[in-house]
C-alpha cells in the first residue's frame, strides 16, 4: 500500500486523523531562533519570521511554533505549502472568484502566463522545508487526489501561434504533487475552462452532463442531471454539484452525486441521487428516504420545495438539508440517513437562514463542522446556532435581541469562531464556547481567524505583518 493510499483509507474510515511529525530541529517554540528573513531555503530548520503581536486567539497556544513574512499558503495536511516567486517574496493568494466558502485558500498564484516559481512543502509543526520543486507555472491552486487528499495543482499554458493555415492552438498542461512533493498525476488539455478535484479534471460536456477524467488513468465517468431543460455544473468554490434547487458534492470518497427533475419544469420532485462513482450503480436517493417531519408534504404525500442539498457524507450516514415548503422558502430542515438501511438516525432541526442578497453560491442551508464532526453550526436569521450531528439535538440558538453572530469555524478544541456586524461596513470577531456559548474573545481581527490542519491540529492565519503557525490550546 502506498503513502497515498493509506492517507485516503485513514480519510475514508476514520476523520482522517493520523499521526503528525513531531518536532525535531530544536529551534525555539516561539520562532525567535534567528534575525527575520525572507524566507527559507530547503534545507533550513524551520520558517525564521516575525514574532506574533497580537491579540490571544482562544484555541490557539499563547506562543507560536513558527513563522514567515506575509504569504498564503495551501493546507496539505501535514505539509503547508508557499509559493514563492523569481523575487523572493511568498504569494499571498487570492481574493479569487473561485476561492473557497470555508476562508482557506483555493488558489496560491495566479499569472496571464507561465512564471518562475519556486513551491516549497513545509512541516505544519516546525517550518522545516520538506521539498523545493522549481516549476513554471500560471496557476498553482488547491485541490483534492482520490478520497479527500490534499493536494495541488500547477497549470503551465503553452501557445501554438498559427502558421496561416492552422488557427492557433493552446495547451495546458497540469501536473497534481501531493504533499510530500511527488507527483501524483498530470494530464493535458487544449485551452478551455476545467476544474480539478477528486483526482479527475471535470469539464462540462452539454447544459446537463460533466465529464469526470481520472488523471491517473482510467474511463471517463459522464454525470447527468436530469430533468426539462435541466441544468448542471460545478461549482468550485463549495465543491458542489449544482442542479436547479439542488445541491451536493460532486464527488466523495468513492462516490458521485447527480441531480434528477434538475428543473423548475419538471413535474415529479427534485432528487439528489448518490452513485458509485467507478460503476454508476445508485447507492442512496433521496427519493428512498422518508422526509424528516417539518418538511411540507402535498395532498399526494410529495414535498412541497424542491430545495434540498447533501451537506456531508461520512462514516456510512448522509447529512442532508430539505427545504421546508413552498411558502419558506429560507426554512430548512436538517436530518441524517443510514446509507445501507435508508433509515433517519437521531432527530432533525429546523432553521430560518439568513436571506443575504449578497449570497451568490446558494450556500443557504449548509453549515460549518467541527473537525470532528460531532457539531454543526448554520446561520440563521437570529444569528449562530449549533446542534450535534449524531441525534439533530440543538444544543443553542440565538435569540432576539442578541447580536446575531455568523459562524466561520470550529477548532479542534471546542471554539466557535464567527462574525457579528461592527461600526460603519466593519466586522467583529467573536470567539465563543460551542458547547456553552460563552464568549471566549468579543473583538479578534478578521484576519486572525485561524485555520486548522488535519491531522495535527495547527492552527494558521496569515496577516499584513506575516504567516503565524501556533499548536492548538492544551
Amino acid at each position: 500500500m502506498n503513502k497515498y493510499t493509506a492517507m485516503a483509507a485513514g480519510l475514508v474510515l476514520s476523520l482522517g486523523l493520523v499521526a503528525g511529525c513531531s518536532p525535531s530541529d530544536g529551534t525555539q517554540a516561539d520562532g525567535r531562533g534567528g534575525k527575520n528573513s525572507s524566507g527559507a531555503s530547503e534545507g533550513d530548520t524551520a520558517g525564521k519570521g516575525p514574532v506574533y503581536a497580537g491579540p490571544a486567539i482562544p484555541g490557539l497556544a499563547e506562543k507560536q511554533a513558527w513563522s514567515l513574512p506575509p504569504a498564503g499558503a495551501i493546507d496539505l495536511g501535514e505539509t503547508l505549502l508557499f509559493v514563492k516567486g523569481s523575487g523572493g517574496t511568498y504569494a499571498t493568494g487570492g481574493p479569487y472568484d473561485d476561492d473557497p466558502v470555508d476562508g482557506s485558500t483555493g488558489t496560491l498564484h495566479s499569472s496571464d502566463a507561465p512564471e518562475p516559481l519556486t513551491l516549497e512543502f513545509r512541516d505544519v509543526k516546525t517550518g522545516e522545508v520538506h521539498k523545493s520543486l522549481k516549476v513554471s507555472a500560471s496557476r498553482v491552486a488547491a485541490t483534492t487526489w482520490h478520497n479527500g487528499v490534499p493536494a495541488v495543482e500547477v497549470r503551465a499554458d503553452s501557445t501554438t501561434e498559427s502558421d496561416r493555415l492552422s488557427a492557433e492552438k493552446t495547451t495546458v498542461t497540469v501536473t497534481v504533487y501531493g504533499s510530500d512533493g511527488a507527483e501524483l498525476g498530470k494530464a493535458e488539455r487544449a485551452g478551455g475552462p476545467f476544474h480539478v478535484h477528486e483526482g479527475h479534471l471535470v469539464e462540462a460536456a452539454g447544459d446537463a452532463s460533466l465529464r469526470l477524467t481520472p488523471l491517473d488513468g482510467g474511463a471517463p465517468r459522464t454525470v447527468t442531471c436530469t430533468g426539462p431543460q435541466a441544468t448542471c455544473s460545478f461549482d468550485p468554490r463549495n465543491k458542489d454539484i449544482d442542479g436547479g434547487s439542488a445541491h451536493a458534492p460532486l464527488i466523495t470518497g468513492t462516490y458521485t452525486f447527480h441531480v434528477e427533475n434538475a428543473s423548475t419544469y419538471a413535474d415529479e420532485p427534485t432528487q439528489l441521487v448518490m452513485s458509485d462513482l467507478a460503476t454508476g450503480k445508485k447507492v442512496w436517493s433521496t427519493a428512498d428516504v422518508t422526509p424528516p417531519a417539518g418538511v411540507k408534504l402535498d395532498a399526494d404525500k410529495e414535498r412541497t420545495s424542491g430545495s434540498l442539498r447533501v451537506l456531508d457524507v461520512r462514516d456510512g450516514r448522509i447529512l442532508t438539508a430539505w427545504g421546508a415548503g413552498a411558502f419558506t422558502p429560507d426554512t430548512w430542515v436538517t436530518a441524517t440517513y443510514d446509507i445501507k438501511s435508508g433509515e433517519q438516525i437521531g432527530g432533525s432541526t429546523t432553521y430560518a437562514y439568513a436571506d443575504s442578497p449578497a449570497d451568490t453560491i446558494n450556500t443557504e442551508g449548509s453549515s460549518v463542522f467541527s473537525p470532528d464532526h460531532q457539531l454543526a453550526a448554520a446561520a440563521t436569521e437570529k444569528g449562530s446556532a449549533v446542534w450535534q450531528l449524531a441525534d439533530g439535538r440543538e444544543l443553542w440558538a440565538q435569540q432576539d435581541g442578541e447580536n446575531p453572530m455568523t459562524p466561520l469555524r470550529f477548532s479542534p478544541n471546542g471554539v466557535l469562531y464567527g462574525t457579528t456586524d461592527g461600526e460603519g461596513d466593519g466586522r467583529t470577531v467573536l470567539a465563543v464556547d460551542a458547547r456553552t456559548k460563552k464568549v471566549l474573545a468579543k473583538s479578534l481581527p478578521v484576519d486572525n481567524v485561524p485555520l486548522f490542519s488535519e491531522p495535527s491540529g495547527y492552527g494558521h492565519f496569515h496577516t499584513e505583518k506575516g504567516f503565524f503557525v501556533f499548536p492548538s490550546a492544551q
